[in-house]
C-alpha cells in the first residue's frame, strides 16, 4: 500500500531512539510528529506537519499523539518531552491553515481526547482516530469536522471519499469500512515474510529454552541428593514408586 505520511506514536518510540532512528531511514514515507520533541535542542522527533499537492487544491497533514500513553522513565531516559496536543495545535494551524484547503489531523489520542481537541479547537476538517478499540462503520460530524475511525490490527480498511467545492471546501463526504475476509488475496511476498518470521521465532523459542534448560541442570548438579528431592517436592515434580512405574509402562507402550 501507499503511505503519505505516518503518525509518531507510543509503538514507534517503544524501542529508542537509536531503533526509531534506524527505522525512519528505511521508511519511503515522512514521520510525522507536531508534539513530540527532543530535549536537548527542543525539535520535533517527526515533521511538524505535511503539505501534499493535488491537482488543484493542497492538503495539511498533522500528527498528534497523546502524553499519557507513554512511559514516563522511557522519556526521561530518551531525553524526550510530549508536549500538549492542544496547545501545539492551537500554535501551529494558522499556519497549515493558511498553505492548505484541507486540514487532516491524525490525532493518537482515542476518541474521547480527538473529539475534545476538535470541540476546543475549529479549524480541522478532517480528524482520523487512533489508540482506540473497535471500529466507527460511519464517520461522525462534529461542528464542521468529519470524525473517522478504522479498527486496528489491519482487519479493514477505512475510505473517506471527500468532494470539494471550487473554492477548497467539503461539499459533501462519504465513509465506509471494509473488512478483510478470506476472499481477499494474499500478498505472495507477504506469505514469504510471515514464513521467514516464524521460522526464525521457533529458532529463538528452541534456542531459549534449550539454554533454560542447560542452567536448571548445571543449579541441579550443585544439589546434594536431599536438596535435589527438597526441589522437586517443593516443585511438585516428585514421583512415587507407583506414579513411576506407571509412567514407565505407557513409554513401553507408546
Amino acid at each position: 500500500m501507499h503511505y503519505d505520511g505516518l503518525n509518531l506514536a507510543e509503538g514507534e518510540l517503544s524501542l529508542g531512539l537509536e531503533f526509531f532512528e534506524a527505522l525512519k531511514k528505511k521508511a519511503k514515507f515522512p514521520f510525522l510528529s507536531a508534539n513530540v520533541f527532543l530535549k536537548e535542542n527542543n525539535k520535533p522527533v517527526g515533521e511538524e506537519f505535511l503539505i501534499k499537492e493535488f491537482d488543484g487544491f493542497k492538503v495539511g497533514i498533522i500528527g498528534l499523539v497523546s502524553p499519557d500513553f507513554f512511559n514516563q522513565d522511557a522519556l526521561i531516559e530518551e531525553n524526550l518531552a510530549i508536549k500538549d496536543p492542544q496547545s501545539i495545535l492551537k500554535e501551529i494551524l494558522p499556519r497549515i491553515r493558511s498553505q492548505a484547503d484541507l486540514v487532516i489531523l491524525l490525532s493518537h489520542l482515542g476518541k474521547k481526547g480527538t473529539k475534545e481537541l476538535v470541540k476546543n479547537i475549529p479549524g480541522i476538517d478532517v480528524a482520523i482516530i487512533g489508540h482506540n478499540k473497535g471500529v466507527m462503520s460511519k464517520g461522525e460530524l462534529m461542528g464542521k469536522t468529519i470524525i473517522v475511525q478504522n479498527c486496528n490490527m489491519g482487519k479493514s480498511l477505512g475510505i473517506l471519499e471527500i468532494n470539494l467545492n471550487q473554492n477548497g471546501t467539503i461539499r459533501k463526504y462519504e465513509n465506509r469500512v471494509e473488512a478483510l475476509s478470506q476472499s481477499t488475496p494474499a500478498d505472495p511476498e507477504l506469505i514469504k515474510l510471515i514464513r521467514k518470521f516464524e521460522e526464525k521465532k521457533l529458532a529463538y523459542e528452541r534456542e531459549k529454552l534449550a539454554k533454560k534448560r542447560k542452567q536448571e541442570l548445571r543449579e541441579q548438579l550443585k544439589l546434594s541428593p536431599e536438596e535435589f528431592i527438597e526441589k522437586m517436592r517443593r516443585e511438585n515434580r516428585l514421583m512415587t514408586p507407583e506414579e513411576f512405574l506407571k509412567m514407565k509402562s505407557k513409554t513401553k507402550e507408546n
